[in-house]
C-alpha cells in the first residue's frame, strides 16, 4: 500500500495502524502545492456477499455525510473525500497535528480539580455540537482526543459510527449484523455494549475519562458495587476534591443510563453551579509551534497512531518516546528539546499537577490595599503604649525545582519572560542536572530570540537525558515534497 496513489492525488506515506474495523494510513495530497498531510481510513466489510456490500455502501454514504457536516466545527477534523474502490471504502480526513490525551491522563498521573474541570468542560462543549446533530460518538477516550499543537485546544477524532462498515457481516439466514462492538472497554457503558448507544453513553465515557484523570487509574481496574453495579472509584483519590464535583462525576457514570445526565449541556450547567468555578484555561509557556517555526514540524508516533481505525493496532505505533521530525525546506533543523513523556515543552504534562500547590506560594497582588483598623494614637492619651514583643519568625521553605518552573510558567504567561528565565536559572542552580529545567531555559531563550544560547541549553538537556529517542530528519523514510525520499526508522 505504501506509495500507492489513491484517486490520483492521495499518496500513501506510511501505515499508521489498524484493527478489526480497517486500516489507517498517513498520506499527502500531491495535487496541492504544499502537499498537506491527511489521514486515509480504509474500511472493508468482513463478508463479500453482494447484499453486505450494498448495505455497507449505503451506510458508508450516510456516515460520510455525517462526518462532512460535523467537520464545520473547528475541533473536529474535516472530511476531505470519501470514495469506493472495488470492495474497499476510503475516508480522507484532515490530520490533527498534536499529542493525544494519553500523554496527560492515566499511568499514575493525577490532575488537580481545576485542571480536570477544564478538561471536562472543553470536551463537553464539543459534545454539545455533536449531539445537536443527532450523532453519538461512541468511542470517546484519551487516545481519541488530540491536544492540537498550534493552539493547545482539544480535537475530537475517530467517530465510532464509521467502524460499523468494517464490522458488517452476514449470518446464515442472510441477515446483516455487526460482528464487533463499537467502543473501547472501560469507557463503554452497558447499553452501548448491547448495541444501543445513546447520548448519555458519550456522557459516561467522558465521565470515566475525567475519573481516570483525577485518580490516575485505568477505567477497567475499577470495581463494581456487588448490589448496585455502580462503579467504586473514590477510594483511589488522593488530594482535595470538592464533594459537589465528585457527585457530578458519579452521576455521569451511573450504571442505568436513565439516572445519568442526558445531555452534555446538563453537565455543563451542573459544573457552572459548582462553588468558586471560573474559566480554567489550560496554560502554556511557549507555544510548541513557535519553538518549531522554520525548523521542524513535530509529529508524535503516539498521536499518529490514535488516528488509526480500531483499537487493535500494533503497539509499536503508540510508543510515546518516538518523535518524528519533518524537515523544513527553508532552514536547517537543530536539536529541539521535546520530552513527549513529560517535558517542559508541553508544559501541562510536566507541571500542571503542581500548579495548585505552587499557587499558594505566589503572593496575590492587591491594587488598593486597605490599612487595618488600628486604635487611634489619641484615643487614650494617658495610656502607656504596650510593649511590643516581636513574634518568632521562621525561615521560608525553599521552593522545589517543580515549583520554580511553575512560577516561571505564571510569569511567562504574564509576558515577563526575563523574570521567568530568572526562575528557571534558580531551578538550575538548585538542581544543575535537571533536564527539564535546561529544556525550559532553551525554550525561553528561543522565544527571546537568543538562539545560540537556546541551542546550548537544548544540547545540555539532551546530554542529561540521552535516553530520549529523538530521531533526526536524516533517518526518516518520509517522501519529500519534491518526491524524493528521506530515510526512516520504524
Amino acid at each position: 500500500m505504501l506509495n500507492t496513489i489513491l484517486r490520483g492525488h492521495y499518496k500513501i506515506i506510511s501505515h499508521l495502524g489498524g484493527g478489526g474495523f480497517g486500516q489507517t494510513y498517513l498520506a499527502e495530497d500531491i495535487d496541492l502545492p504544499t502537499h498537506p498531510t491527511c489521514v486515509v481510513k480504509q474500511l472493508k466489510p468482513l463478508s463479500h456477499e453482494p447484499f453486505v456490500l450494498e448495505t455497507a455502501k449505503r451506510l458508508f454514504d450516510q456516515e460520510a455525510e455525517m462526518l462532512y457536516s460535523l467537520g464545520s466545527h473547528d475541533r473536529i477534523p474535516r472530511l476531505l473525500a470519501h470514495f469506493q474502490e472495488g470492495e474497499e471504502f476510503y475516508l480522507v480526513q484532515e490530520f490533527a497535528d498534536g499529542t493525544d490525551l494519553t500523554q496527560e491522563i492515566g499511568n499514575g498521573k493525577r490532575s488537580p480539580e481545576a485542571v480536570a474541570i477544564a478538561l471536562l468542560k472543553e470536551v463537553l462543549e464539543i459534545l454539545v455540537y455533536v449531539h445537536e446533530r443527532n450523532v453519538v460518538h461512541r468511542d470517546i477516550k484519551p487516545a481519541n482526543l488530540i491536544r492540537r499543537t498550534s493552539d493547545r485546544k482539544i480535537v475530537l477524532i475517530d467517530f465510532g459510527a464509521v467502524k460499523e462498515i468494517g464490522g458488517l457481516a452476514v449470518d446464515p439466514q442472510g441477515n446483516t449484523n455487526l460482528t464487533i462492538a463499537i467502543g473501547s472497554p472501560g469507557y463503554m457503558p452497558i447499553e452501548q455494549l448491547n448495541g444501543k448507544p445513546r447520548f448519555s453513553s458519550d456522557i459516561y465515557a467522558v465521565g470515566m475519562m475525567t475519573i481516570q484523570a483525577i485518580t490516575g487509574a485505568e477505567p477497567r481496574l475499577f470495581n463494581e458495587h456487588p448490589e448496585t453495579a455502580e462503579l467504586v472509584w473514590r477510594d483511589r483519590l488522593q488530594g482535595n476534591y470538592s464533594p459537589q464535583f465528585l457527585d457530578i462525576l458519579d452521576k455521569m457514570v451511573r450504571y442505568d443510563f436513565r439516572q445519568r445526565y442526558q445531555t452534555a449541556s446538563e453537565v455543563l450547567a451542573a459544573i457552572a453551579s459548582l462553588p468558586n468555578v471560573t474559566e480554567h484555561d489550560l496554560p502554556t509557556v511557549v507555544s510548541v509551534s513557535n519553538v518549531t517555526n522554520n525548523a521542524a514540524t513535530i509529529i508524535t508516533s503516539s498521536q499518529v497512531a490514535t488516528q488509526a481505525a480500531g483499537s487493535q493496532g500494533d503497539s509499536s505505533y503508540r510508543n510515546p518516546h518516538t518523535v518524528a521530525f519533518q524537515e523544513s525546506s527553508s532552514r536547517k533543523s537543530f536539536p529541539i528539546w521535546v520530552l513527549v513523556t513529560g517535558g517542559f515543552a508541553l508544559l501541562l504534562v510536566v507541571i500542571m499537577a503542581i500548579i495548585s500547590k505552587t499557587a499558594k506560594n505566589v503572593p496575590e497582588v492587591v491594587n488598593n490595599p486597605v490599612a487595618p483598623n488600628l486604635p487611634s494614637p489619641t484615643a487614650s492619651p494617658t495610656a502607656t503604649p504596650p510593649k511590643v514583643t516581636p513574634s518568632p519568625t521562621t525561615a521560608p521553605t525553599p521552593l522545589s525545582v517543580e515549583e520554580l518552573l511553575a512560577q516561571a510558567l505564571i510569569l511567562n504567561r504574564n509576558n515577563k519572560p526575563q523574570e521567568a528565565l530568572a526562575k528557571v536559572e534558580e531551578a538550575i542552580k538548585l538542581e544543575p542536572t535537571n533536564a527539564d529545567a535546561w529544556g525550559a531555559k532553551g525554550l525561553l531563550l528561543r522565544s527571546m530570540g537568543r538562539e545560540n544560547e537556546a541551542i546550548a541549553s537544548f544540547s545540555k538537556a539532551l546530554e542529561l537525558r540521552p535516553d530520549e529517542r529523538l530521531i533526526p530528519p536524516s533517518k526518516r523514510e518520509l517522501p519529500s515534497k519534491k518526491g524524493g525520499k528521506k530515510k526512516d526508522d520504524d
